[in-house]
């Protein structure tokens, strides 16, 4: 089946991806924090690092929930996964707004978003559209997963909306509100049953799904070059994004300035996703993801020794292209690499590298400034990490036969 006929029957997955994920549980907790910060310091006398933290309850604990959400998708399938995890994630939220001032409160109630939301997550959203595109599925990837941005838009203003009119417990609600009421019904009438799903590429020939078992695919050379490739892009995105602006600030730029360099960040994501994505259609996908990478470890050093604006700017926009890739490029590689027959499983386990790597690069990067008092060395760090990811990704060589693509590479 060609490109065409793969949109013609699956665009609408492509844009239920899009709105799904701005639920996920590892993009709404995380978009949304910054919003809750200060009236948490005025209710409550917490620390913004304190707060901070309870991301790494919600990020982290995606290396144990990918496998479990892995492990659903395979078992009960995607609908019996994403539908509960919704559930969840708005339960979650809903008793967030019933915290009382303790600060284990905040840390427990991040922790269930990540707990009873995991099947709201990444795997379950990228193992449909793994699914259902061959040829043009790093496209649907980028497409799909391009609404991590929507959720960095959206969700924000949602809970300061609701935060104006109805304070910090009404802007939970709002959230729970809006992934139940809104988002829920719509993957209700729209997520396709299991009977339903079948690989485009294959079910033609009545073939049977080809690919790697989770075992045979954990205990290959490829499998950990991925995912320790995949970390260090991670670590040096994740460390970096959090503390992008009081590294800029310490450069002495204006707050005009600073968000002109956030401009060209964020537009370079979505970008970057939707261009890579498209890319790795056409060409071996970690020689594109490399000739992204490659530029984002130059734009680290540049970060560090340029308080130009300008050069901040290309600077960030090479940086922005780089982080919208990497989570598309791990599922169209574990596809490709591994096959659709355990890709579920697969891509849960893969996914523990990034859930690790996220939950701890920021604390990682806050503690290195602590002790130097300079970003040099983390933006040092990045820039290696950068070039690290990019050479593992090149060692993956060729795709394995089940797994070409009208003869190409």
């Amino acid at each position: 089946m060609g490109a065409t006929a793969e949109w013609r029957s699956g665009w609408h997955l492509v844009g239920l991806t899009a709105v799904g994920i701005t639920c996920a549980p590892t993009t709404l907790p995380v978009y949304s924090i910054g919003v809750f910060v200060g009236p948490f310091q005025q209710a409550f006398g917490w620390g913004r690092g304190e707060i901070q933290t309870a991301i790494l309850f919600s990020t982290g604990l995606g290396v144990v929930c990918a496998p479990l959400a892995g492990w659903m998708v395979r078992r009960l399938g995607l609908r019996m996964t994403i539908l509960p995890g919704l559930c969840g994630l708005a339960a979650s939220l809903a008793l967030a707004s019933a915290m009382t001032g303790a600060l284990w409160q905040l840390y427990a109630v991040y922790a269930l978003m990540s707990l009873l939301g995991a099947g709201a997550g990444a795997v379950g959203w990228t193992s449909l559209l793994a699914e259902r595109f061959f040829q043009a599925r790093g496209l649907a990837l980028g497409l799909g997963l391009s609404g991590t941005g929507l959720c960095a838009v959206l969700m924000p203003q949602i809970a300061s909306q609701a935060m104006a009119l109805w304070g910090w417990r009404g802007a939970y609600l709002a959230l729970a509100a809006f992934t139940f009421l809104c988002v829920f019904p719509l993957c209700l009438a729209m997520l396709p049953y299991r009977k339903d799903v079948k690989p485009m590429h294959s079910a033609e020939n009545g073939e049977t799904v080809p690919g790697q078992s989770l075992h045979a695919a954990t205990r290959s050379l490829r499998f950990w070059l991925l995912g320790v490739s995949t970390a260090c892009i991670y670590l040096a995105i994740g460390g970096i994004i959090p503390n992008l602006v009081p590294a800029l600030a310490d450069k002495g730029m204006s707050d005009g300035d600073i968000s002109s360099v956030l401009a060209a960040f964020g537009i370079a994501i979505v970008a970057g996703r939707i261009g890579i994505g498209a890319l790795v259609d056409r060409y071996w996908g970690p020689a594109v993801a490399a000739c992204a990478l490659v530029p984002a470890s130059c734009a680290c050093l540049v970060l560090d020794g340029s308080s130009a604006v300008l050069f901040s700017i290309i600077a960030a926009a090479a940086l922005g292209a780089a982080a919208g890739m990497e989570l598309d490029v791990l599922g169209f590689l574990t596809a490709r690499y591994f096959g659709l027959k355990d890709f579920p499983r697969i891509y849960a386990r893969a996914y523990i590298f990034v859930a690790a790597a996220a939950g701890t690069a920021p604390l990682a990067f806050g503690h290195i400034y602590d002790l130097s008092r300079s970003y040099h060395l983390p933006f040092v760090i990045s820039a290696a990490l950068l070039a690290a990811g990019a050479a593992g990704l090149l060692s993956l060589g060729r795709y394995p036969g089940h797994q070409q693509c009208k003869g190409r590479r």
